[in-house]
């Protein structure tokens, strides 16, 4: 199950990003990574285009926490 903070719902209608694109990195990413604070970094190539998601996995729950192209600027 995926949750989303409401940080990450004003960021991706911002930024014109899908759940499904944002659900598919997650799931199926070209890369992961550890991040601080058990954050994950998961990267997908869209079009030419790489989507980055940061997420918590909590056992069944998924927690998105914010998610950007890499091409475009962004602040943690």
């Amino acid at each position: 199950m995926f949750v989303y903070t409401s940080h990450v719902e004003h960021r991706i209608r911002q930024r014109k990003i899908s759940k499904a694109h944002i659900e598919r990195t997650v799931l199926h990413p070209d890369k992961v990574q550890a991040s601080f604070k058990k954050r994950m970094l998961a990267q997908r190539d869209f079009s030419g285009s790489t989507l980055e998601v940061v997420y918590i996995q909590e056992q069944d729950v998924i927690v998105i926490v914010t998610a950007y192209t890499l091409e475009e600027e962004h602040d943690h």
